[in-house]
C-alpha cells in the first residue's frame, strides 16, 4: 500500500506542482467566459452595413419596408432598455427608463435619455451594435447592373464614415405569379441572411396588411387579430409531478445538466488518459520505469498511476465546482431581478443525485480508459508509435460524443437506448439518458455490464502493462499480431 501511496502522490504532484496546471485550469473558466461574450464581440465588431432598397412598383414600398425594419429595431431596443433596467432591480429606474425611450414613439431618439436613467449611459455605443448597425442610404444607380461596382467595392459610397462598400441592394419587383411582389436581394455576402430575412419578413407584412384592409378590416382591427395566439402551457403527466404540474425552467434543468455532465465526463476521461499515456512514454524513454520496478511491483505502479491522476482529476472538478458555484450565487441573484425563474433553473442544476451519478461514471469510465491508455502506454518507445495504436480507441471515444449531438432531443431513440448498453459508452450515453427516467432493469443492466468490463479492462490492461514494462511487448509485436491473424 505504501509504494501505492508513493506513486500516486509523485503522480499527483508531478501535474499539480506546476504553474502550468493551474494556469491552464484557471484558464478553462476564463475562456469559457470569453467564450459567452464572443457572439457579443464579433456583433460590435461588425461593420456598418450599408444598404439600398429600390422600389420598381412606384408604390413607395421601400419607405415602408424601411419604416417596418425601423419599427422592429426599436421594439428590440425597448426590450433591451427594459432587461437592463430590471437588472438594476429598481421598478422606479425601470418605470423612468421606458417613460424616457417612449418620449420618441417612432425612433430611437430616447434612448440616450434612457440609458442615462439608468446609468449606463456610456453603454449607448454597445446597444447600438447589439442592434445591428445598418444604415440605408440612397441608391447610386437605379438598376442592377449599374450598382454592380458598389456592390462588388469597385466603386464607394460616400457615407459619415467616410467610403464605404455597398453592402446589398434589394429591388421591389411586380411578380405577377402566386405572390404578388418578389424581392431581389443582391450582395457579395452570401453567409449573412439577417439583413435580407429582416428586408422580406417587412414586405412580407405589408402585403398581408393590405390584403387585410382590401378585405375590409381597419387598422385597429387588422393589429388587433395579428396579435391573435394561443397560450401554451406545458404539463407533466407523471404522478411525481402531481395533478396539471405546469413544467417550468426547474423542470428542464436536470435535462441540460446531465447533457452538459455527459460533454464534461467525456471530455475530462480524454483528457486525463492521454495524460497517463503521455507520461508513461516518457517515463519509458528517461528509464523512470525501469527504477519504479525495481522498488515496486507492476499492479502497484499501475494502481499508483490510476490513483495519482484520479486525483489530479478530482482537483479540477473540485476548482471549478467552486468556481461555478461562486458564479451561479453572484450572477443569479443578478439575473433573479430580470427572471425569478432562473433561480429556480440554476438551483436544479446542482441536483445532488445527477452529480452522484457522474462521479460514478467518472471513476468507472477513467478506470476503463486510463487503464487501456496505460496499456497502450507501456507498449510504445514513442508518442509515433503510440499514435497508431490510439487511432481505434480514439474513434470509440469519439462515438458517443456524436450520439450525444445528434441525439439531445431524442434521448428515447432506439439508437441511443443501444448504443448506452455498450460498456464502453455508457459512462457518456446512460448519464444524458438519467433524466428521462429509464426502465431500472435497463440502468442496472448496463451498469453491471460496464463495471464488468472495467473488471477484465483492469485484468487485461495489468497483462499487457507487465510485458510491455519488461519490454516483452512493443507496438511492433501488436502490428504482427494483427498480420498473423489476417493471414490466417
Amino acid at each position: 500500500m505504501r509504494a501505492i501511496y508513493l506513486i500516486a502522490r509523485r503522480e499527483y504532484l508531478s501535474y499539480v506542482a506546476t504553474w502550468g496546471f493551474w494556469l491552464s485550469l484557471l484558464s478553462v473558466p476564463i475562456f469559457m467566459t470569453l467564450g459567452a461574450f464572443i457572439p457579443y464581440l464579433i456583433e460590435s465588431a461588425q461593420p456598418t452595413r450599408y444598404y439600398t432598397v429600390i422600389d420598381e412598383t412606384g408604390g413607395g414600398l421601400d419607405d415602408i419596408i424601411q419604416a417596418n425594419v425601423e419599427a422592429e429595431r426599436r421594439q428590440a431596443a425597448r426590450a433591451a432598455v427594459e432587461a437592463a433596467a430590471r437588472l438594476r432591480g429598481d421598478p422606479d429606474t425601470a418605470r423612468e427608463a421606458l417613460a424616457a425611450f417612449d418620449a420618441d414613439p417612432d425612433g430611437l431618439g430616447g434612448l440616450d435619455d434612457a440609458l442615462a436613467a439608468i446609468g449606463i449611459e456610456e453603454s449607448a455605443s454597445e446597444f447600438a451594435a447589439g442592434l445591428g448597425r445598418r444604415v440605408r442610404v440612397e441608391a447610386p444607380a437605379s438598376d442592377a447592373e449599374s450598382l454592380r461596382p458598389w456592390l462588388t467595392g469597385e466603386r464607394l459610397i460616400d457615407t459619415p464614415e467616410g467610403p464605404r462598400p455597398l453592402f446589398a441592394a434589394a429591388f421591389i419587383r411586380e411578380n405577377g405569379e402566386s405572390a404578388p411582389m418578389e424581392l431581389v436581394y443582391y450582395s457579395t455576402n452570401v453567409t449573412d441572411s439577417s439583413l435580407r430575412s429582416d428586408l422580406r419578413d417587412a414586405l412580407g407584412a405589408h402585403l398581408r396588411r393590405e390584403a387585410l384592409r382590401a378585405r375590409g378590416l381597419s387598422d385597429a382591427d387588422i393589429a388587433s387579430v395579428s396579435g391573435i395566439e394561443p397560450s401554451l402551457r406545458v404539463l407533466d403527466p407523471s404522478a411525481a409531478a402531481g395533478v396539471d404540474s405546469e413544467v417550468t425552467l426547474a423542470d428542464r434543468a436536470p435535462f441540460i445538466l446531465s447533457l452538459v455532465l455527459a460533454f464534461l465526463l467525456w471530455s475530462t476521461i480524454f483528457s486525463v488518459a492521454n495524460m497517463l499515456l503521455t507520461s508513461l512514454i516518457e517515463e519509458k524513454g528517461g528509464k523512470v520505469i525501469e527504477l519504479l520496478l525495481s522498488s515496486a511491483r507492476f499492479h502497484e505502479i499501475l494502481i499508483g498511476k490510476l490513483a495519482g491522476v484520479a486525483a489530479v482529476s478530482f482537483t479540477l472538478f473540485a476548482v471549478w465546482g467552486a468556481v461555478g458555484g461562486v458564479v451561479s450565487v453572484i450572477g443569479g441573484a443578478a439575473l433573479a431581478a430580470v427572471d425569478p425563474e432562473i433561480v429556480k433553473l440554476i438551483t436544479g442544476l446542482f441536483d445532488p443525485g445527477l452529480i452522484l451519478a457522474a462521479a460514478f461514471f467518472f471513476v468507472v469510465g477513467y478506470l476503463m480508459f486510463g487503464s487501456i491508455f496505460l496499456a497502450l502506454g507501456s507498449l510504445c518507445e514513442s508518442m509515433q508509435d503510440a499514435q497508431t495504436l490510439m487511432t481505434p480507441i480514439i474513434l470509440v471515444l469519439m462515438a458517443p460524443l456524436l450520439i450525444l449531438v445528434f441525439a439531445i432531443e431524442a434521448m428515447d431513440s432506439a439508437i441511443v437506448q443501444a448504443a448506452s448498453w455498450f460498456p464502453l459508452w455508457t459512462p457518456f450515453i446512460m448519464m444524458a439518458r438519467l433524466p428521462s427516467e429509464p426502465p431500472l432493469w435497463e440502468v442496472a443492466g448496463a451498469i453491471g455490464l460496464m463495471v464488468a468490463t472495467m473488471a477484465a479492462t483492469l485484468w487485461g490492461s495489468s497483462a499487457i502493462f507487465r510485458r510491455g514494462a519488461l519490454n516483452m511487448a512493443d507496438a511492433e509485436s501488436v502490428k504482427r499480431f494483427f498480420s498473423f491473424k489476417k493471414q490466417g
